[in-house]
């Protein structure tokens, strides 16, 4: 009897200390930069004559991190809401619009502002064969302070058993998948209040 509750002690500590040093591994993440970019595709947008400002995104919540895996935390390279911002305005720079890059609202003065709101951005990776990941904005176009068009956009894909390659790349893909829809729409709400 003796070692059967010796046993049963032992056990149960052994079951208290095993979670609180599993929950310390995971406080204890590496730092991982993850580099943001954007590389435009061929889209089909509407023409359009206007000259158009893009304003750098603001964020719903600051974006310190942009995933987890079992070892890493990603940390962006650039500040999420310039990458949003940057991606629209080097994809409609591709494809020969009239565009420019500003960092506010008051330095694009009376254009037509295409903007938005970096709403989630991230990547899970669970392990090596797995992931999850979400790109989310609001998108929106303005004039003189005047809301033209807004409308919430996701990406989101789940990936197992496969090689699900680069991390930043995934990311580029949810911009491409989100921009190809968003951008069409605000330069037909440009060209309709032209």
């Amino acid at each position: 009897m003796k070692k059967s509750a010796l046993l049963a002690v032992l056990l149960l500590m052994l079951a208290i200390l095993l979670p609180g040093r599993s929950m310390a591994e995971e406080t204890k993440l590496r730092d991982s930069v993850l580099n943001l970019s954007y590389t435009p595709i061929k889209m089909e947008l509407p023409k359009c004559s206007q000259k158009i400002a893009v304003v750098k995104f603001t964020e719903s919540k600051p974006i310190k991190d942009v995933g987890r895996s079992s070892t890493f935390r990603f940390i962006p390279s650039v500040d999420v809401g310039t990458w949003m911002a940057q991606s629209v305005f080097s994809q409609l720079k591709s494809q020969g619009f009239d565009v420019q890059y500003f960092e506010t609202m008051d330095e694009a003065g009376d254009m037509f502002i295409i903007t938005g709101i970096a709403n989630k951005v991230y990547i899970n990776r669970p392990g090596q064969l797995e992931m999850k990941f979400k790109v989310q904005f609001d998108g929106m176009v303005t004039k003189n302070n005047k809301l033209l068009f807004a409308k919430n956009y996701t990406s989101k894909q789940e990936k197992e058993m496969a090689n699900t390659g680069d991390n930043a790349g995934k990311l580029m893909a949810g911009m491409h998948d989100t921009l190809d829809i968003f951008l069409p729409a605000a330069i037909s709400a440009v060209n309709n209040a032209e």
